[in-house]
């Protein structure tokens, strides 16, 4: 049986690093971002910041980046989870509380911590509620929350907008789309008639409001 000195041994940065995938870098990538991948280069799937409001970095296989890397590097750093302590929980109300992936332009690959992200206007473009993670501690400087972004792998893509007059539009989707199956329930139990993707768009008929609705596309 091979025998090691105690200064050839060096302590595991992080405890699920030995999980980690090689991957290559298309963009930069900063420590605990939400990753996707979007390709392949050679052998190695290509990464990049996860965006709730692009087709091709909404649907998954998402990761968590174990460290920051650049662009243009092969490193192994693709997590399937990861638990982030030490930070300010407080937004959240309850230990379980959801950590959704970020929809504010800018902060790619980031999340929000307790918060349902903000249905979209009528007319703009898709903005997908992709849950990552989970609440475990809430604390103003010491709370954590674990990441485990490979859960909505396998969930359908679920959005909100924010009605108005007697027909809604949500637009960005790709044409592979079209015609996919659409479930909407409205916030205020406004009653509807119908929903479809048709052209990239979405189009939901339902009786006359403002108040907002929740999409859920099976694809």
């Amino acid at each position: 049986m091979a025998k090691f000195k105690q200064e050839q041994i060096i302590a595991g940065v992080t405890k699920t690093r030995s999980n980690a995938l090689k991957v290559y870098c298309a963009s930069a990538i900063a420590a605990n971002d939400i990753i996707v991948a979007t390709g392949m280069q050679g052998d190695f799937m290509s990464v990049e910041p996860a965006d709730p409001g692009s087709i091709s970095k909404c649907r998954g296989p998402f990761f968590v980046a174990d460290y920051a890397a650049a662009a243009g590097e092969y490193t192994a750093l693709a997590l399937p989870y990861k638990v982030v302590t030490g930070v300010d929980t407080s937004a959240a109300a309850q230990v379980g509380d959801a950590v959704y992936l970020s929809t504010v332009a800018g902060s790619e690959g980031g999340v929000v911590l307790g918060a349902v992200p903000a249905a979209t206007a009528d007319g703009a473009a898709f903005s997908l509620n992709v849950r990552v993670g989970r609440i475990t501690k809430v604390h103003a400087s010491l709370g954590s929350y674990v990441l485990s972004p490979g859960d909505a792998n396998s969930t359908p893509m679920i959005g909100k907008v924010t009605c108005s007059g007697t027909s809604s539009t949500v637009t960005g989707f790709t044409a592979e789309l079209d015609g996919a199956p659409v479930v909407v329930s409205m916030d205020a139990n406004i009653a509807t008639t119908g929903a479809v993707i048709a052209s990239g768009t979405l189009t939901i008929h339902h009786a006359s409001s403002t108040d907002d609705a929740t999409y859920v596309i099976y694809a």
